[in-house]
């Protein structure tokens, strides 16, 4: 059964299975709030709880059949190993993003005090708490060029000494002074 839903569905198998558990627990919960329903309604209208109308014998009969096929389907899910393979995906899932977030953290060059906030902000929003106000972002400082590594870098390439280079000439006359 789950082999064939899972080729009509394009899933794996383990994947069939936990669908099937979550559609019949799905419904199993929708058969005990209408039975909640009507014995509250019954109890409302001044009915014995303990004594329910037939009507909702019929809703309690399906309710309880419906989640003995939900245990049953759970089972063989276990017995098939879905669970152990969807926690195994869900782990590599975990690992995947948590070396993404990593890269991310890696690529931006943040100090300790911004990479541990920026992680704590990530753990609060993928927990469902509110994000954390932390430290100010530091201002980014440019660096100052080096003229003088620059100078030399295109006198060697050039295939100059940059160490023989001067302002004045040999006979120390500066040629601007002319």
């Amino acid at each position: 059964m789950a082999l064939e839903e899972a080729e009509a569905a394009n899933v794996t198998p383990q994947e069939a299975l936990l669908g099937f558990v979550r559609s019949a627990a799905g419904q199993s919960a929708f058969l005990g709030e209408v039975v909640r329903a009507k014995l509250q309604r019954h109890v409302a209208d001044g009915g014995d709880p303990l004594d329910p109308p037939k009507e909702l014998v019929l809703w309690l009969r399906q309710a309880r059949d419906e989640r003995s096929a939900a245990a049953r389907i759970a089972k063989s899910a276990v017995d098939a190993g879905a669970v152990a393979a969807l926690e195994r995906r869900l782990d590599l899932e975990g690992e995947t993003v948590a070396d993404a977030l990593a890269a991310v953290l890696d690529a931006l060059g943040l100090d300790q005090e911004q990479r541990i906030f920026a992680l704590a902000v990530a753990q609060a929003k993928l927990s469902g708490e509110a994000l954390p106000s932390g430290p100010a972002p530091k201002p980014v400082v440019e660096e100052q060029p080096d003229l003088m590594r620059d100078f030399r870098k295109l006198a060697e390439e050039n295939g100059l000494d940059p160490e023989g280079l001067d302002d004045e000439d040999e006979d120390g006359d500066d040629d601007d002074e002319r």
